[in-house]
């Protein structure tokens, strides 16, 4: 029975087999926040990428896609803190922490290439 309780408050279970529904005000605003500064990094970036040219804007430019990619990263956390994905009946640790973890994965690969890639333009 203890075991039972213990899996099910991990999993956001309520006895009844239904999805908790937790809405985090506070964090649901910090990760709007992120989103709006997410998005002005990736005009920046595009901007610079278009200002630099040549060899380092196209480096530049895996960096703007990796950005962008993380943006939707900050969508998904949106609807995960407001309680939107429970509020739909979906269990956001069972079915949707692996491919938000793999899609950071490859948005912070895609950066740290472009950063190599610029690193890479201005060794002699």
């Amino acid at each position: 029975m203890l075991l039972n309780a213990g899996a099910s408050s991990l999993l956001q279970l309520r006895p009844d087999g239904s999805i908790d529904i937790v809405v985090d005000i506070p964090s649901s605003l910090m990760v709007v926040f992120a989103l709006v500064a997410a998005l002005a990094a990736v005009v920046f970036a595009r901007r610079f990428s278009r200002t630099v040219g040549g060899e380092m804007g196209a480096a530049f430019k895996f960096v703007n896609v990796g950005v962008a990619i993380f943006v939707l990263t900050r969508i998904d956390d949106v609807l995960k803190v407001s309680g939107a994905w429970a509020k739909w009946g979906i269990d956001y640790k069972r079915t949707l922490w692996i491919p938000h973890s793999f899609v950071v994965f490859v948005a912070w690969v895609l950066i740290a290439y472009g950063f190599y890639r610029m690193t890479k333009a201005f060794t002699v």
